[in-house]
């Protein structure tokens, strides 16, 4: 028996017989050649059978009260963050058309440089209330993004699906899920050009095997003879992990399964910390080029006066929307618990 053979064990000896025959004859080379050592190819080969039925089993499990719950928290967070981002745009549009008009007064001579920044200071008042109303109406951008950083139920599902795999065994050969040492095996395979041009559907033909407490099997196991899968589509594409659509609206109940899932991230607060980030180009923009009007008003060189007024107004808008947090949940290594 081969190198591979003799290591073969659990999940991975299951999925080994979804292979066809290049596959196998593919993986097989790359052990006999010690560009992979069986144990690292079977560990890699764990690793994505797990995450499979991981996919499978995110798709397939029962939907509750509590999941029913989320996904109306989701959608109202998503309008919430819809709305604060359109009034606070027009705010950021107000406020600039006001600031361009003041500046220019006083470009023209009609007004005098202190005067300009005694008109300027209820204009920066104004804005800062505008942004406290929204806060209130809306709450702030991080509150609705940290509901849509789980809009799939992510830990609720990772949480599950352990569960599940323990009432199974550990005769069931599985791995634990985003394990360091089989996400680093499942990257070694890749890189030796072990992908789903590759495998094709193995993984999920072998997920679909499984019989998954509370969930049950697709189909029955196939027997070391089995007949090769369907070929593997031209597209490559990673096995497995989940991500909900924080940039986008929530999906409705039970949407269909991607080919793959990748852990949730939080995502940027929306139209109001673009304006943000409008405001900032803009200060830039104009303290590098002396600019006038809007730009000119917000970052002139004209006095150290009218940079106080325009570093009040980015503090300001700061302070509104929440600076975007960076501690998010994972995107590589270990998963949330």
């Amino acid at each position: 028996m081969s190198k591979l053979g003799q290591a073969l064990n659990g999940a991975a000896a299951d999925v080994f017989k979804q292979l066809d025959s290049k596959a196998r004859g593919m993986l097989e080379g790359l052990v006999n050649s010690g560009k992979i050592s069986a144990e690292d190819a079977v560990t890699g080969l764990k690793s994505m059978a797990t995450k499979a039925t991981f996919n499978r089993y995110v798709s397939e499990r029962p939907r509750d009260e509590e999941d029913k719950q989320r996904l109306a928290d989701s959608e109202a967070a998503w309008q919430k963050l819809q709305a604060y981002g359109s009034r606070m745009s027009g705010a950021l549009s107000e406020v600039g058309r006001k600031t361009q008009e003041i500046q220019e007064a006083q470009q023209r001579g009609d007004i005098s440089m202190d005067e300009m920044n005694e008109r300027l200071k209820p204009v920066q008042d104004a804005f800062k209330s505008e942004i406290a109303a929204t806060r209130g109406a809306y709450g702030k951008p991080t509150d609705q993004t940290a509901i849509l950083s789980d809009a799939s139920g992510f830990t609720k599902n990772m949480e599950g699906f352990k569960s599940a795999l323990a009432s199974m065994g550990e005769d069931a050969g599985f791995a634990d899920l985003y394990a360091p040492d089989g996400e680093a095996a499942e990257q070694k395979l890749q890189e030796l050009g072990f992908d789903r041009t590759v495998f094709g559907n193995a993984f999920q033909t072998f997920a679909e095997t499984v019989d998954i407490p509370g969930i049950g099997a697709k189909s029955a196991s196939p027997k070391a003879a089995a007949a090769a899968p369907t070929p593997a589509p031209a597209a490559e594409s990673k096995i497995a992990t989940e991500t909900p659509a924080v940039a986008s609206k929530p999906a409705a109940e039970n949407p269909p399964p991607p080919d793959t899932v990748g852990k949730p991230a939080s995502s940027d607060p929306g139209n109001a910390q673009a304006a943000l980030s409008m405001l900032q180009s803009a200060f830039a923009s104009g303290a590098s080029k002396g600019g006038t009007g809007v730009l000119g008003a917000i970052a002139g060189s004209a006095s150290d006066s009218q940079n106080t007024v325009a570093s009040g107004l980015l503090e300001v808008l700061k302070a509104g929307t929440g600076k975007p947090q960076t501690g998010n949940v994972q995107t590589g290594g270990t998963p949330p618990a």
